[in-house]
């Protein structure tokens, strides 16, 4: 069995609904994404760096798409 592929930090952000907004608008497009820490970012407010991955695959067209967006 192949060891998975690790993932990609395409983004970081505070607002854990900016975070979940992109999460929502990458997987409309077909990309599989990852926010880790992503409730402890929702009981801290932003006290925390919410990291947006996606598998080294998806890099290029999520940050194509995070680029056209008005963040």
């Amino acid at each position: 069995m192949s060891k998975p592929a690790a993932l990609v930090t395409v983004l970081e952000v505070q607002n854990p609904t900016t975070a979940d907004l992109i999460k929502s608008i990458l997987q409309g497009a077909g990309i599989e994404c990852f926010i880790p820490g992503l409730n402890l970012g929702l009981i801290y407010g932003g006290a925390l760096g919410l990291k947006i991955q996606v598998r080294p695959e998806d890099v290029e067209d999520a940050k194509t798409i995070i680029a056209q967006l008005d963040l």
